[in-house]
This record gives C-alpha cells, structure tokens and sequence, in this order.
C-alpha cells in the first residue's frame, strides 16, 4: 500500500524573534507544496530518495543527518512504533534554499504519511506539537509556526505557550521576494542573543512590541482592514531593524516594495539576515538590485492532506 502526504510551504507574516518567547505570531501557508510517498518494506530498511540525493539504512541503525535530518526525525520520533523499514520518495516545487518552511513541510509531510501509515489517531493541535518537537529535537530550537501553516493552510494565528493554533480562512494577495542568500534561524537568533547581551531589557521591550504587533494585526485581519494591518508590517520591520536583522539589501527590497502603488505594507518575513521579504499586495516585477529574484507565490487555503492507496 502506498500512502501519499503533502504539506504546504509558509510565510511570517508577524511574529517573528517574539514568537520564540511565548509571544503570538501570523502565519500564512503558501501554495508551494512537499510531497512525501511512503511505500512500507517487508524488511527493515529505509530508503529515502529525492533531488537532494539517495540515502539508506537499516530501522535499527538509524541516524539523524543531513539532508535528510528533519524526515530522518519523524522516524526517529516514532521509532519505538515502527517494526518495519520503507521507501521514501520526496518532491517539491520549491528550493530548499528558499525560505518558505521547507522543513516544516517536509516534517508535516512525513509525519502525515506515517501516522497514516500506523494507523495512529492524530488531531490537528497534536500534529503541530510533535511535528514543533521534532523540529526542536533536530535543529536545537523552534517554535512551530511554520509547522502550523503547514498542517492548517490559511493564516493561523499561533502561540507556543500554552500551545494554541486558530485558522483564520482569510487570504490576501502578497509579493515575496528572495534575497539570494539565507542565514539559519538559529544562527540569526544566536547574533540578536549575543547582541543584547548587555541590554535584555531592551531586547525584552523589542520582542513585546512585536508581539503587540501581531496582536493588533489580527484586529486588522478580523475586521478586513488590510491597509491597517499593512501599515503594522512597516512597523514591524522597524523593530526587526532594531534587533539587528536587517542588512542593506533587504532594506532597499523593502523600500522597492513599499514603493509600488499595488502595495499595502513590506518586511522581513523569518529570522532575517537574508531570505525573504514580503509586501501586503500584489505587485510585478523585481528591484535592480543584485541578487533578487521574485517568489512567484499565493496564499492558501489547504493544509497537509493524505491518502492512500
């Protein structure tokens, strides 16, 4: 039998930096999507095979390593269940290199496929944390949001503490453009860390601006007020600036956006340092500016689904 999951790509549309604190955060699924098919084994191998490379080992022998770490840890989550070994086939229509929560999709994927697979009674909030602790068990950290719009679709409105996730089926027309370059998460967390070291009262005061932004950008999303929450953004993207994430080149992206007539608001969308930036709004073509490249993506709807056959 094969079993057959796909989970959305994401954007941050605020939150960002907070959200690691317990703060809420406005995410959006994309329909950019990961595909894992899984066909179960008579034996105890585990076969993975996608554009990335070929990867196989035995159930018991198992590691959690790279390319393949955050599939590999879905595994690895569910090892004590699994008794035999599978193939594993992965697609996508996004890079990798994008930022577009690649490995919360491909999390989300995997994991619906498996908990398919095993026959295992899953509600959506449950998916979220295990998929959010799997992602922290691979990579050190997390907060999951990402991992929400990809099991929800739509705009989710998150929290990691108490761990809560409401779908909001609004979507909105938004430009994302990429930087030709990103900085893990991890490591941009690391430099706002070592950067406030000396002020985390400061940094404290940051991190409740942005998620009092997200706050009142939900007010904006519940009432349709979309120059209101576009507005938000910008001042969002000060606060990101304040944090030190922002870089020359993701400065003049923002601006470009903010200049077009057919958008609302622009900023950083993730951790910064690189990858992405957003506009609330739609607009066409792309900055002369070294290294950009426009992100042809839309909002949407569907979560992970899964069937087999």
């Amino acid at each position: 039998m094969l079993f057959k999951a796909s989970a959305p790509g994401s954007l941050m549309l605020l939150g960002e930096h907070a959200v690691l604190h317990g703060k809420p955060a406005l995410v959006c699924a994309v329909d950019k999507r990961i595909e894992v098919r899984l066909n179960p084994r008579p034996d105890e191998t585990v076969n993975i095979h996608s554009a990335l490379g070929e990867y196989s080992t035995n159930l018991n022998e198992l590691t959690v390593e790279k390319p393949f770490q955050f599939v590999l840890g879905v595994i690895k989550h569910f090892k004590g269940r699994i008794r035999r070994g599978c193939d594993i086939e992965i697609t996508s229509n996004f890079s990798d290199k994008v930022g577009l929560g690649s490995s919360a999709a491909v999390t989300v994927a995997t994991l619906a496929a498996i908990v398919t697979w095993q026959d295992i009674r899953m509600t959506p909030i449950d998916m979220i944390r295990q998929g959010r602790n799997i992602i922290r068990a691979v990579q050190g950290l997390g907060s999951g949001a990402d991992i929400a719009a990809s099991v929800y679709g739509g705009i989710v409105a998150y929290q990691t503490q108490p761990l809560s996730a409401e779908k909001l089926s609004v979507t909105h027309p938004l430009t994302a453009l990429y930087a030709g370059y990103k900085t893990p998460t991890v490591d941009v967390v690391k430099h706002v860390q070592a950067a406030f070291a000396r002020q985390p009262e400061l940094l404290r005061h940051l991190l409740n601006g942005i998620g009092q932004c997200t706050i009142d950008g939900l007010q904006m999303l519940r009432k349709k007020n979309w120059k209101g929450f576009g507005s938000i953004m910008n001042i969002q993207q000060g606060l990101m600036e304040a944090l030190g994430v922002n870089t020359p080149q993701l400065s003049a992206m923002i601006n470009w956006l903010r200049d077009q007539q057919t958008t609302e608001g622009s900023k950083i969308s993730g951790s910064g340092l690189g990858d992405c930036v957003i506009a609330w709004g739609e607009c066409e073509g792309v900055p002369a500016i070294e290294g950009t490249e426009l992100i042809p993506v839309q909002m949407t709807l569907e979560g992970v689904r899964c069937e087999k056959s």
